[in-house]
């Protein structure tokens, strides 16, 4: 398997599986030059938008962050990252992926390039003050939703716990971080401690930020 990936990008989630999976893998660093030019040469006809993660896995070629991350826990159900097929708790696993990469990272994306979607005079700050507000919404609801709880679907970290610190840690210039929150800083520190996720970390050459890691 090859995963195509950029430092601290939307590739961390599936890395990270990667990494707590434990099967071998290359990973392969994709460059955006100044020039428009996208390195390695033939990436751009791997990714219908030129964006990052892509796994290659055999013939298979696959992109969208979640849907990476959920191919990769059902090939290697050994390692738990998704519950059993049929359960509740599978289903609450779509329910919390599929808001994290269709709420929270969807608004990310107004929030760090607002220009994307308007660049009149004041648009760029209006949308990012915006999102910032809907993201601070969003953090209090995964607030309330790990009350009591060392994950989000219980004790056993899964899937969408790899996704959370991801977004957690992208909101660190937000003007609220999420990791300010008890439950989800605590969340987030766990997380971090976490062998994979700190083998995932260095190979991209990023540090977690937030608050200290758990001892």
């Amino acid at each position: 398997m090859t995963l195509f990936a950029i430092p601290g990008s939307a590739a961390m989630a599936p890395h990270a599986v990667l990494e707590e999976i434990g099967e071998p893998y290359d990973l392969v660093m994709v460059e955006r030059r100044d020039d428009g030019t996208v390195l390695p040469a033939g990436f751009a006809e791997l990714s219908p938008h030129g964006r990052v993660p892509v796994l290659q896995d055999g013939d298979l070629v696959l992109h969208e962050s979640a849907a990476i991350v959920l191919h990769l826990a059902d090939s290697f159900p050994d390692a738990g990252l998704m519950p059993v097929v049929g359960t509740a708790e599978r289903s609450h696993a779509y329910r919390y992926l599929i808001y994290l990469t269709n709420s929270v990272q969807a608004t990310f994306m107004l929030y760090l390039y607002p220009w994307r979607l308007a660049d009149a005079p004041g648009a760029p700050q209006a949308i990012r003050a915006g999102a910032a507000r809907d993201l601070n919404t969003m953090f209090d609801y995964l607030e309330r939703a790990l009350a009591g709880r060392a994950y989000l679907l219980g004790d056993q970290l899964t899937a969408p716990d790899l996704y959370l610190f991801m977004v957690t840690r992208w909101g660190r210039n937000l003007p609220r971080q999420a990791w300010s929150l008890p439950n989800l800083g605590d969340h987030y520190g766990r997380v971090a401690e976490r062998d994979g996720v700190r083998r995932m970390l260095e190979r991209q050459g990023i540090e977690a930020y937030g608050p200290p890691v758990l001892d």
